[in-house]
Protein backbone atom coordinates (compact mmCIF):
# COMPACT_ATOMS: atom_id res chain seq x y z
CA UNK A 1 0.00 0.00 0.00
CA UNK A 2 1.73 3.42 -0.91
CA UNK A 3 0.70 5.76 2.06
CA UNK A 4 4.10 7.65 3.02
CA UNK A 5 5.79 10.54 0.28
CA UNK A 6 9.32 10.55 0.78
CA UNK A 7 10.64 12.84 -1.66
CA UNK A 8 9.99 14.75 -5.16
CA UNK A 9 12.61 13.16 -6.97
CA UNK A 10 12.26 15.18 -10.61
CA UNK A 11 11.63 18.59 -11.70
CA UNK A 12 9.94 17.55 -14.96
CA UNK A 13 7.47 14.94 -13.51
CA UNK A 14 4.34 16.49 -12.70
CA UNK A 15 3.66 13.36 -10.48
CA UNK A 16 5.40 12.99 -7.05
CA UNK A 17 7.21 9.68 -6.35
CA UNK A 18 5.66 7.73 -3.56
CA UNK A 19 7.35 5.23 -1.77
CA UNK A 20 5.46 3.02 0.76
CA UNK A 21 6.91 3.74 4.35
CA UNK A 22 8.05 0.01 4.75
CA UNK A 23 9.15 -1.57 1.69
CA UNK A 24 7.54 -4.88 0.29
CA UNK A 25 7.53 -7.18 -2.49
CA UNK A 26 5.43 -6.03 -5.41
CA UNK A 27 2.84 -8.89 -5.41
CA UNK A 28 2.77 -13.15 -4.31
CA UNK A 29 5.46 -14.11 -6.44
CA UNK A 30 4.03 -17.00 -8.89
CA UNK A 31 7.60 -18.91 -9.87
CA UNK A 32 8.68 -22.04 -8.24
CA UNK A 33 11.81 -22.56 -6.36
CA UNK A 34 14.62 -24.37 -8.75
CA UNK A 35 16.28 -27.57 -7.37
CA UNK A 36 17.74 -26.92 -4.12
CA UNK A 37 22.10 -27.02 -4.06
CA UNK A 38 21.75 -24.80 -7.47
CA UNK A 39 22.41 -21.50 -8.45
CA UNK A 40 19.74 -22.19 -10.85
CA UNK A 41 16.45 -19.67 -11.81
CA UNK A 42 12.81 -20.27 -12.27
CA UNK A 43 10.70 -17.40 -13.97
CA UNK A 44 7.39 -17.64 -15.13
CA UNK A 45 5.53 -14.55 -17.36
CA UNK A 46 2.49 -13.29 -18.59
CA UNK A 47 -0.37 -10.14 -19.52
CA UNK A 48 -1.10 -8.28 -21.99
CA UNK A 49 -0.91 -4.56 -22.93
CA UNK A 50 -2.81 -3.62 -19.70
CA UNK A 51 0.41 -4.69 -17.27
CA UNK A 52 3.11 -7.50 -18.68
CA UNK A 53 4.70 -9.02 -15.63
CA UNK A 54 7.55 -11.72 -14.39
CA UNK A 55 8.25 -13.41 -11.26
CA UNK A 56 11.59 -14.99 -10.69
CA UNK A 57 13.02 -17.05 -7.61
CA UNK A 58 16.44 -18.25 -7.36
CA UNK A 59 19.22 -19.33 -5.03
CA UNK A 60 22.76 -17.93 -4.31
CA UNK A 61 25.50 -20.35 -2.75
CA UNK A 62 26.58 -17.51 -0.67
CA UNK A 63 25.00 -15.82 2.63
CA UNK A 64 22.90 -13.19 2.82
CA UNK A 65 25.56 -11.01 3.64
CA UNK A 66 27.40 -11.41 0.82
CA UNK A 67 25.06 -10.89 -1.53
CA UNK A 68 23.81 -7.77 0.04
CA UNK A 69 26.92 -6.84 -0.03
CA UNK A 70 27.17 -7.58 -3.42
CA UNK A 71 24.20 -4.79 -4.28
CA UNK A 72 25.94 -2.25 -2.72
CA UNK A 73 27.09 -1.82 -6.06
CA UNK A 74 24.07 -0.15 -8.76
CA UNK A 75 26.06 -1.77 -11.70
CA UNK A 76 24.94 -5.51 -10.48
CA UNK A 77 21.22 -4.08 -11.05
CA UNK A 78 21.22 -2.13 -14.47
CA UNK A 79 19.80 -3.77 -17.58
CA UNK A 80 23.17 -3.71 -18.92
CA UNK A 81 21.86 -5.52 -21.96
CA UNK A 82 19.82 -2.60 -22.95
CA UNK A 83 21.01 0.00 -22.28
CA UNK A 84 24.37 1.98 -23.30
CA UNK A 85 25.40 4.34 -20.62
CA UNK A 86 23.73 5.46 -17.05
CA UNK A 87 24.95 7.90 -14.04
CA UNK A 88 24.09 7.06 -10.14
CA UNK A 89 22.87 9.31 -8.03
CA UNK A 90 23.02 7.71 -4.50
CA UNK A 91 21.14 8.81 -1.20
CA UNK A 92 17.85 9.81 -2.61
CA UNK A 93 15.44 8.19 -0.68
CA UNK A 94 15.34 7.45 3.12
CA UNK A 95 15.99 3.46 3.29
CA UNK A 96 18.99 1.88 4.19
CA UNK A 97 20.32 2.25 0.48
CA UNK A 98 18.98 3.95 -2.18
CA UNK A 99 19.97 5.49 -5.58
CA UNK A 100 18.11 6.91 -8.55
CA UNK A 101 20.01 5.81 -11.72
CA UNK A 102 19.52 7.71 -15.14
CA UNK A 103 19.63 5.60 -18.35
CA UNK A 104 20.69 6.06 -21.87
CA UNK A 105 20.02 4.06 -24.68
CA UNK A 106 20.55 4.42 -28.37
CA UNK A 107 18.37 3.12 -30.49
CA UNK A 108 16.50 4.33 -33.80
CA UNK A 109 16.17 7.32 -31.68
CA UNK A 110 17.90 8.58 -28.20
CA UNK A 111 15.76 6.77 -25.44
CA UNK A 112 16.32 8.04 -21.55
CA UNK A 113 14.79 7.02 -17.96
CA UNK A 114 15.00 7.09 -14.82
CA UNK A 115 14.89 4.14 -12.25
CA UNK A 116 14.45 5.33 -8.13
CA UNK A 117 15.41 2.02 -6.43
CA UNK A 118 15.52 1.65 -2.27
CA UNK A 119 16.80 -0.99 -0.40
CA UNK A 120 15.70 -1.73 3.58
CA UNK A 121 17.04 -4.24 5.47
CA UNK A 122 13.61 -5.34 7.49
CA UNK A 123 14.85 -8.06 9.61
CA UNK A 124 18.84 -8.42 11.20
CA UNK A 125 21.41 -5.49 10.66
CA UNK A 126 23.46 -3.96 7.76
CA UNK A 127 25.80 -6.70 8.91
CA UNK A 128 24.21 -9.46 9.51
CA UNK A 129 20.71 -8.92 7.43
CA UNK A 130 18.54 -11.45 7.30
CA UNK A 131 16.15 -10.05 4.95
CA UNK A 132 15.86 -7.06 2.78
CA UNK A 133 13.64 -5.79 0.69
CA UNK A 134 14.32 -3.34 -2.50
CA UNK A 135 11.21 -1.74 -4.71
CA UNK A 136 12.12 0.18 -7.50
CA UNK A 137 10.02 2.53 -9.94
CA UNK A 138 10.55 4.85 -13.43
CA UNK A 139 10.50 8.23 -11.63
CA UNK A 140 11.08 10.13 -15.04
CA UNK A 141 11.93 10.24 -19.15
CA UNK A 142 10.97 8.48 -21.94
CA UNK A 143 7.05 8.82 -22.84
CA UNK A 144 7.04 4.77 -24.33
CA UNK A 145 7.79 3.56 -21.28
CA UNK A 146 4.30 3.92 -18.84
CA UNK A 147 5.35 1.84 -15.66
CA UNK A 148 8.57 -0.22 -15.29
CA UNK A 149 8.52 -1.39 -11.39
CA UNK A 150 9.86 -3.95 -9.25
CA UNK A 151 10.89 -5.62 -6.33
CA UNK A 152 13.53 -7.82 -4.76
CA UNK A 153 13.36 -10.06 -1.72
CA UNK A 154 16.79 -11.84 -0.10
CA UNK A 155 16.51 -14.15 2.57
CA UNK A 156 18.16 -17.20 3.87
CA UNK A 157 17.54 -20.67 2.57
CA UNK A 158 15.72 -21.99 5.45
CA UNK A 159 17.65 -24.68 7.00
CA UNK A 160 20.77 -23.65 5.36
CA UNK A 161 22.12 -19.89 6.12
CA UNK A 162 25.00 -20.37 3.08
CA UNK A 163 22.55 -19.83 0.63
CA UNK A 164 20.17 -17.07 0.10
CA UNK A 165 16.83 -17.07 -1.88
CA UNK A 166 16.19 -14.34 -4.18
CA UNK A 167 12.61 -13.53 -5.41
CA UNK A 168 11.63 -11.01 -8.39
CA UNK A 169 8.71 -9.34 -9.29
CA UNK A 170 8.80 -7.35 -12.48
CA UNK A 171 5.59 -4.76 -13.97
CA UNK A 172 6.09 -3.30 -17.09
CA UNK A 173 3.73 -1.50 -19.47
CA UNK A 174 5.83 0.17 -22.29
CA UNK A 175 5.39 1.00 -26.14
CA UNK A 176 6.21 -2.57 -28.22
CA UNK A 177 7.63 -4.22 -25.40
CA UNK A 178 6.11 -7.55 -23.71
CA UNK A 179 6.90 -9.88 -20.71
CA UNK A 180 9.46 -11.45 -22.81
CA UNK A 181 11.26 -8.34 -22.05
CA UNK A 182 11.12 -8.82 -18.67
CA UNK A 183 11.86 -12.23 -18.54
CA UNK A 184 15.33 -11.39 -20.09
CA UNK A 185 16.18 -8.96 -18.01
CA UNK A 186 15.06 -11.47 -14.86
CA UNK A 187 17.76 -14.14 -16.57
CA UNK A 188 20.57 -11.45 -16.80
CA UNK A 189 20.04 -10.19 -13.29
CA UNK A 190 20.54 -13.18 -11.50
CA UNK A 191 24.13 -14.14 -12.68
CA UNK A 192 25.10 -10.92 -12.42
CA UNK A 193 23.95 -11.21 -8.40
CA UNK A 194 25.84 -14.53 -8.62
CA UNK A 195 28.79 -13.23 -9.47
CA UNK A 196 28.80 -10.07 -7.78
CA UNK A 197 28.67 -12.48 -4.55
CA UNK A 198 31.58 -14.60 -5.72
CA UNK A 199 33.75 -11.72 -6.41
CA UNK A 200 34.03 -12.51 -9.81
CA UNK A 201 33.26 -10.11 -12.75
CA UNK A 202 29.87 -9.01 -14.12
CA UNK A 203 28.65 -11.19 -17.40
CA UNK A 204 29.00 -8.51 -20.55
CA UNK A 205 26.13 -8.58 -23.33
Amino acid sequence: MWFHLFSHLTACRSEEVVFPAELSPLEANRAPWPASGTEGLEVVSGGDDDLWWAHSRGYVQAPISQVWKALASPEVVVDRREVETWTVTPDVLDFDRSWLIHHEVADVISVEFDLTWGWEVQAGTDTAPERVVARWDKTDGTPFIDLLSGSILLEPSPGDAAVTQISVVEHLVASLRDDQTIVQYLQDLHPSVVAASHGEPLPSY
